[in-house]
């Protein structure tokens, strides 16, 4: 907390405290997943190929919420690292992507690691103050899926 503390009434915003807490959540994801090779964003795109098989490159850059490069790059290290393949999509200029077997047991060790990191990373946290902080943040998330431009 002192960081935090650091900052005078700027440390009291819950902007920077929340920026705070995702920077230290998300180095400890990254440390977790790195044996694995992939980085949090790209498990999340594998976990999204997993549940929504045959998605293109669009949407699944809309879910993460990235750019078509970023996208693409995404894309092409997950083919090379064999956890993904591009099949014909419902038109000759799209890709349906999906995962190899490979990329399923990768899938399956991503989960495993974030339940442990999600376990590790809130255990000051009761399970009552977990579940409130997943619905506050989800309510959060639902207010800025209602402004974005469609």
């Amino acid at each position: 907390m002192e960081e935090i503390t650091a900052f005078g009434a700027l440390g009291q915003r819950l902007g920077l405290q929340l920026h705070y807490a995702d920077v230290r959540a998300m180095a400890g994801l990254a440390g977790r997943l790195a044996p694995l090779k992939v980085t949090p964003a790209r498990a999340t795109a594998i976990v999204y190929i997993a549940l929504h098989a045959g998605c293109d490159q669009t949407a699944l850059g809309r879910a993460l919420g990235v750019n078509r490069a970023s996208t693409m790059k995404a894309v092409d290290e997950l083919e090379i690292l064999g956890a993904i393949e591009r099949r014909p999509g419902r038109d000759r200029r799209t890709n349906a992507l999906h995962l190899t077997a490979a990329g399923e047991t990768l899938r399956e060790r991503i989960e495993q690691e974030t339940l442990a990191h999600d376990q590790e990373a809130f255990a000051s946290l009761t399970a009552a103050e977990r579940s409130e902080f997943s619905r506050l943040l989800a309510k959060l998330r639902s207010v800025d899926a209602r402004l974005e431009p469609a």
